[in-house]
This record gives C-alpha cells, structure tokens and sequence, in this order.
C-alpha cells in the first residue's frame, strides 16, 4: 500500500510538473549529477551539472545518527562559495520523514552572504521516494520575513546495483522542480533531470 501511495504521488507530481509552462525555454536547460561515497560517520558529495559552470565538493561527518555536518565548496562562473551546514532528522514514520537544515553561505565574489534555512519532507516506500523542501533565506538585504524564499521539489527511484553486508552501490534517477516562494506567485524556476550513484563501504 506505502509503495503504491508513494508511486501515486510521484506520477501526480511528474504530471503536474509536465503539465506547467511545458513549452517554456528554461525546462530540461541543464542536468544534476551526484557522486557519493561514504564510510561509516564520514561521506564524500561532488555535484557537476551539464551545460553549466556550477561544480562542488561536499565533505560530511555524521555527530550522531540523526545529526550531521557537512561542508561544502562550491565554484560556479566567478562565484565561489563555501557553505557550512547542519542537518537534524527529526522522525520518520512508516514512509514519512521529517528533518530541517541550516547552512550559512559565504560567497567569495558578487554575490551577498546569506544564511539558508530548509524544512525537509520526504514519503518513501521501496525504492520509489518524493521529497519537499520549502526554504527561507535571511540576510543579503533580505526583511527577515517569515515568507518562503522558494521550495524545492524532487522524485526518483533508488536502484540497488549491488549490495552486501558491508557496502553498497546504489544509482537513483530523479526529477528536480524548483518553484519560487509566495513574493514569486510559486512560479517554476526550474525543471531539471539529476541522478546519483552511492557507493557505501
């Protein structure tokens, strides 16, 4: 039934995504690859995306098992960007997940530092999973408001390639669909294609 639901969800969210601006320019512009590797409390991330100068490397160290730290180091263009950030898991219930973020972005170039905070909610049964993150950025001449900056949505399915006791290959495609906050009319930002391979040992 979870697995049926969660598949419900994603086809309704993929359809819904489709169905928005489906002719506009800026739909499937770039995609988003992940390489994961991760070692007990220690993880590695590098992200690059096609058809654009955006690239980072993202270090992670797990304080317990529903906290972890991470920093990353980004270059896109002739912005660099170095973002310290904080993740807490809250609970997880049957398919429901529920966890926030904070990360502050220190940018060496044009653009403002900001501090970024992210709610995160996730349905997952099987390997089929949707994920909601609504996000609020303060600073860099922001009000402080409690308005959402913008959310972002994601859907994908987890494909085990090989799997022990001790370590795992995983490669998950996914959609990504980026909407803009309350001030933005929730209008798309985005619409893109992701995967990412995790390896685990």
């Amino acid at each position: 039934m979870n697995k049926l639901l969660i598949t419900l969800f994603a086809t309704l969210f993929l359809v819904a995504c489709g169905a928005q601006d489906a002719e506009a320019d800026d739909n499937w512009n770039t995609s988003e690859h992940n390489y994961n590797i991760s070692s007990g409390k220690y993880g590695l991330e590098i992200r690059t995306y096609g058809n654009d100068d955006y690239d980072h490397v993202e270090g992670k160290y797990k304080l317990t098992d529903s906290l972890e730290l991470a920093l990353r180091y980004a270059e896109d263009g002739t912005n660099t960007e170095i973002r310290p950030k904080l993740t807490h898991k809250i609970m997880k219930v049957g398919p429901l997940s529920l966890g926030h973020r904070i990360e502050y972005r220190y940018f060496e170039g044009t653009k403002d530092d900001n501090w970024r905070y992210r709610g995160i909610v996730g349905l997952k049964a099987g390997g089929a999973w949707i994920k909601m993150q609504p996000r609020w950025t303060f600073g860099a001449g922001k009000t402080g408001d409690a308005k959402i900056d913008d959310v972002k949505w994601q859907a994908g399915y987890d494909v085990t390639l090989a799997k022990d006791d001790n370590s795992s290959v995983k490669f998950t495609p996914y959609v990504e669909y980026l909407t803009a906050g309350e001030d933005g009319d929730w209008a798309k930002t985005h619409m893109i294609l992701g995967t990412k391979l995790s390896v685990k040992f």
